[in-house]
């Protein structure tokens, strides 16, 4: 039976209204929006016909008195890693650098076991539809890696509490002492020869990964009814984490498949300083471009410490560029050039990052800091985020960053139904109603959310999650987590066995550039 949700007001970000509010009929039948008629044209039908509005409606279809709500596409989360939610709280604020030793420690972290792998994929989809969120794209990190086993419960998660999701095979094949600037002159010559010699030959990784990455996609194709709301992405986990083998194949093979490139992308100021050594003069976007990696179905997150040129070559691809304000901030990586992205042309969407460098999902935090971060950057107000370019980024950006460009992200006849019903007076965030887009950015930190649907079909209801026990699986996953965190001061003492010598590589980048970031314009040297 379809739906029409009379008089609501709509934030649709379609072509024709973008951000701005108006007052519409939405109608939805089975997974899709059919019409979207605003209420001008229903009057000026229903004079032409000479029937009332209410004559419009029909027997099968329910009626939703929606005066007082807001309708939305769901917000996209174009950057998370589903992982890091066992570690949630366990980083104060330090370098990404330093954070990995204890977010992904090199040695000594036994396979997740399956269930702990659906119960915290099963948090993280709770905590982002409650936050209004229909779409991830999920970086799934596994440790020592993974395997189809792991995947196939971070698919089931997502399939059982109705979410749509994008997971990813992540990939390495360089080691790790070989990711990070000054590494031989700072690590014990032991550490740089035991982190060398454990690393599988990059022939194999990439043939255990692309076997891995057949299996998995195969797997998410069978999940969701056969629907496709649940894919599979290719990630190579960074240009300076990754053999320019394995570049090339994983590009190739993203290609061939359809499917999202997903990468990390100059984070933090040593990943820039490590390409002064590693690639020819090039930046690594230049690289990037050089082995025919980029194009319009390559994610980038982060995108921090970029050059004039580099903002030409992203324009020109047509990949997407996804910002993470938060996660950024609290390890000090830098801002991303948010009005050069945008001046160039650079799509650009919008993250949180994992719950462990971020702490939170929530994207409506994001989208808050993302509109205010940037009026730090630069003292001319002309140029900071405007709402309209905020709430693209966290919708229509976002849904193409995760793959699912012309399938949601806007609320319009023939997507998909992926949105969210906005109480406008049940809590003071829209009291008084001037200006529903702003309010949302500004104010709204969703206790506002009455209702989200994905494809059609309510999965949030008054703060509930419609198809799961969320109580039931938040309590074990409780009690699960303290038993495999167990082992958790000892992933701890290896962080601080070795956060003096990275600690002694990051500070070596910033004294040979003392700035606080490249900003776009500046080349390097």
């Amino acid at each position: 039976m379809a739906t029409e949700w009379q008089n609501a007001l709509v934030i649709a970000m379609d072509d024709a209204h973008g951000a701005v509010p108006f007052r519409a009929d939405v109608r939805v039948d089975g997974d899709r929006f059919v019409s979207v008629r605003p209420i001008e044209n229903r009057a000026a039908s229903a004079e032409a016909s000479g029937a009332s509005p209410a004559d419009l409606a029909h027997d099968d279809i329910t009626v939703v008195d929606a005066t007082d709500l807001l309708l939305i596409p769901g917000l996209v989360n174009a950057h998370t890693h589903s992982w890091e939610i066992l570690l949630r709280g366990t980083s104060d604020r330090v370098p990404l650098e330093i954070w990995t030793l204890l977010s992904y420690p090199p040695t000594g972290v036994a396979p997740a076991p399956p269930r702990i792998i659906y119960l915290r994929t099963m948090v993280a989809a709770i905590e982002s539809l409650l936050g209004g969120v229909t779409t991830v794209l999920d970086d799934v990190g596994e440790l020592p890696h993974q395997t189809i086993e792991s995947i196939a419960q971070v698919f089931a998660a997502y399939d059982d509490v109705g979410l749509r999701a994008t997971c990813t095979g992540t990939v390495v094949d360089v080691p790790m002492v070989d990711r990070l600037p000054f590494a031989d002159e700072v690590l014990p010559a032991e550490v740089l020869a035991a982190s060398r010699t454990s690393m599988p030959a990059p022939e194999v990784v990439q043939r255990d990964y692309f076997a891995f990455s057949d299996a998995a996609r195969e797997l998410a194709a069978r999940h969701a009814g056969g629907t496709g709301r649940i894919r599979y992405a290719i990630a190579p986990s960074a240009p300076q984490r990754a053999t320019d083998e394995l570049l090339r194949r994983a590009a190739a093979v993203a290609l061939q498949n359809g499917e999202v490139l997903h990468l990390h992308l100059l984070e933090t100021k040593l990943q820039a300083e490590l390409a002064r050594t590693r690639y020819d003069g090039r930046t690594i976007v230049q690289h990037l471009d050089h082995l025919g990696i980029l194009g319009e179905s390559v994610t980038l997150a982060h995108g921090i410490w970029l050059t004039t040129g580099d903002l030409e070559v992203l324009a020109r691809s047509g990949a997407t560029v996804v910002h993470n304000p938060l996660s950024n901030l609290k390890l000090g990586s830098g801002v991303l050039p948010w009005r050069a992205l945008h001046d160039a042309g650079v799509r650009v969407a919008l993250g949180s990052d994992g719950a462990s460098s971020n702490d939170s999902l929530r994207m409506l935090e994001v989208v808050k800091a993302a509109a205010l971060l940037h009026t730090l950057t630069d003292p001319d107000y002309d140029e900071w985020p405007r709402v309209d370019e905020v709430l693209h980024a966290a919708t229509v950006a976002g849904a193409r960053a995760a793959g699912w460009a012309d399938v949601a992200g806007r609320i319009a006849p023939g997507l998909k139904a992926d949105f969210v019903v906005l109480d406008l007076t049940t809590t003071t965030n829209f009291t008084p109603l001037n200006d529903a887009a702003r309010q949302l950015v500004f104010s709204e930190d969703g206790r506002s959310i009455r209702q989200v649907w994905v494809d059609g079909r309510l999965v949030v209801d008054d703060g509930r999650c419609t198809l799961i026990d969320a109580d039931a699986l938040l309590s074990e996953f409780r009690a699960e987590a303290a038993r495999y965190l167990v082992d958790l001061p000892d992933w701890a003492a290896l962080r601080d066995r070795y956060a003096p010598f990275v600690g002694e590589a990051y500070r070596r980048t910033w004294a040979a550039d003392p700035s606080p970031h490249l900003p776009a314009g500046k080349d390097l040297p």
